[in-house]
């Protein structure tokens, strides 16, 4: 069965608080694309094996979030639809 999230393919938009500042964070993307100079050109599940998460056993898609106030950037973990 084939998954996918939500944000990536436009269904709804990611809306994080940022956890220093409580401010408005903007979506940089999946965190996979941002792992190796050619990880936005891999198979989703095969970088997933390997980025350190649990996200293909879980059905997950890792995004990157960076605060535009404080700058601080973190992940968020968005289910992904079947």
């Amino acid at each position: 069965m084939s998954y996918i999230c939500p944000v990536c393919n436009g269904l709804q938009s990611l809306n994080a608080e940022c956890p220093v500042c409580t401010h408005q964070a903007s979506d940089c993307g999946r965190l996979d694309d941002y792992l190796g100079p050619y990880s936005p050109y891999r198979e989703i599940d095969d970088i997933a094996m390997t980025n350190g998460y649990q996200d293909v056993v879980n059905h997950l898609c890792i995004h990157l979030v960076n605060c535009t106030e404080c700058h601080h950037s973190f992940t968020v973990q968005i289910t992904t639809d079947p």
